[in-house]
């Protein structure tokens, strides 16, 4: 995905959000931060949730929740590594999210975080979390009936007539979750964090990617939910591949 044309447009929306942050999260002491932008895209162009897309597999889509967790979040440089979080929720429906996190001043190579929770987070015992934690109740993320966290929510409407107009008659809704579907990803960067100062990390998420990678396409006539069952896994673990394909750094 050629995603620079759009970064200048995706920055400006990110310096909107971030104006919303107190402090610096920088110590001058060595220390720098990244502002770390979460940006929805389909197909490199910036996201919008009200219009309906034509998808790879010829049917018309509206999303309507594209909601998940990224663990483990870590820049790696040629002599270092550092953790920026252990597991975050990202809701990036209505737009990009937005942290600013403390790093070590450096140069940074590469990003590699989790698309779900690995296994030790996903087992987490709920009474032991606070509430309004990432991995608390409020979440909306817990699966009770398997004693595990849902990793990514996708949910819209379609229609498989890409000529139709008006509203789309039926609805899809992806669930991963499962250990089986926790994916990891190594994406390249070139990073410079100076100390006592904030730098932009963008991540884009192209939503077109969640149903086609080019070479595997998903169609929602094949699969419109899916819930974590087991007899549907060989398509979770397509969707759950799919899904990771998605994210990239500019």
């Amino acid at each position: 995905m050629n995603i620079r044309p759009f970064l200048l447009a995706g920055l400006a929306a990110v310096a909107l959000l971030s104006a919303c942050h107190k402090g610096s999260a920088v110590d001058p002491e060595g220390q720098g931060a990244v502002r770390l932008s979460v940006i929805p895209v389909w197909n490199g162009a910036p996201f919008d949730r009200m219009q309906v897309y034509l998808n790879a597999a010829d049917q018309r889509e509206q999303i309507q929740l594209v909601k998940f967790y990224l663990a483990r979040m870590t820049l790696v440089a040629p002599d270092v590594e550092h953790e920026l979080f252990d597991a975050d929720l990202f809701n990036i429906t209505n737009g990009p999210e937005t942290r600013i996190l403390p790093v070590p001043a450096g140069d940074y190579q590469q990003l590699r975080f989790g698309l779900g929770l690995p296994p030790d987070l996903n087992h987490t015992d709920i009474a032991t979390v606070p509430v309004n934690d990432p991995l608390g109740n409020n979440s909306g993320m817990y699966w009770t009936w398997a004693t595990m966290y849902r990793f990514l929510l996708f949910e819209g409407r379609f229609d498989n007539d890409p000529q139709a107009t008006g509203l789309l008659p039926f609805q899809f809704s992806w669930h991963t979750g499962l250990d089986t579907l926790y994916r990891e990803r190594d994406l390249p960067l070139a990073l410079e964090v100076p100390a006592g100062d904030t730098v932009d990390l963008p991540l884009y998420v192209d939503l077109a990617r969640f149903t086609t990678d080019g070479a595997d396409t998903l169609s929602f006539a094949d699969i419109a939910q899916f819930h974590g069952e087991v007899q549907s896994l060989p398509l979770g673990i397509r969707i759950a591949d799919l899904e990771q394909g998605a994210f990239c750094t500019p």
